[in-house]
This record gives C-alpha cells, structure tokens and sequence, in this order.
C-alpha cells in the first residue's frame, strides 16, 4: 500500500521535522535519514525538540546561578 501523495506523485517525506528553536543546535531536522529537503511543507507531521521523547539539549532551559 502506498500513501495517497506517493501515489499522486507529489514531492514529500515520511519523516517528521523536527524544529529546533535555539542552542548549539538551531535550525531543522527530519527524522528520515535520506531527506534532502527538510521544508515542512513536504512532511506530514511537523513538532518542536522539546517535544522528542527524551528531550532536546537545545529544548534544555539553562540553570541560574
């Protein structure tokens, strides 16, 4: 079976992207390792790091001293 956009021929992914808001890390992600292209558009499914099972370092709110 083949998704409805794979079958309509339309540029996409499977993946999620992953939205990194700020830190030594920034900028965008996606879960598939051969993404090319990491506009959310092309993807389904689009969250921010601090909603990754297991956290994000650059989700990490720093510590006050």
């Amino acid at each position: 079976m083949r998704c409805a956009s794979c079958r309509r021929g339309l540029d996409h992914c499977h993946g999620t992207v992953v939205l990194h808001g700020s830190g030594d890390f920034g900028g965008v992600e996606c879960t598939e390792p051969d993404c090319v292209d990491v506009e959310p558009a092309r993807h389904l499914f689009v969250i921010g790091c601090g909603s990754v099972e297991g956290g994000c370092a650059c989700a990490a709110v720093p510590a006050m001293s």
